[in-house]
């Protein structure tokens, strides 16, 4: 019989999980420096601002990143510090196996 997942075992793959598409996690890299605009983050990768909308959703839902609200601006930044060290690990990981 196998054995249900802790929740913590739950949340990390929510973590993973969040972090399965191209696009968000070139949002997490760019968040990585500093918090930007919802504004400065559509200029940044010139996408549809519903699709920007919907991966900074499901980032933020995970605990990926934490929103502000400043005045009519929402500002995103990277909440979960470790998650940008975890993708460069992978990307070392990835360089160091390429022939």
């Amino acid at each position: 019989m196998a054995r249900a997942p802790s929740n913590l075992a739950g949340f990390k793959a929510d973590v993973v999980r969040s972090l399965g598409h191209p696009l968000r996690i070139e949002i997490v890299e760019y968040l990585e420096v500093r918090g930007r605009s919802v504004s400065e983050i559509i200029g940044h990768f010139e996408a549809d601002a519903s699709v920007i909308s919907r991966q900074l959703a499901i980032l933020k839902r995970a605990g990926v990143l934490a929103a502000r609200k400043s005045g009519l601006n929402v500002f995103y930044s990277v909440a979960l510090s470790c998650v940008p060290e975890f993708l460069r690990c992978v990307g070392r990981h990835i360089s160091s196996k390429k022939m």
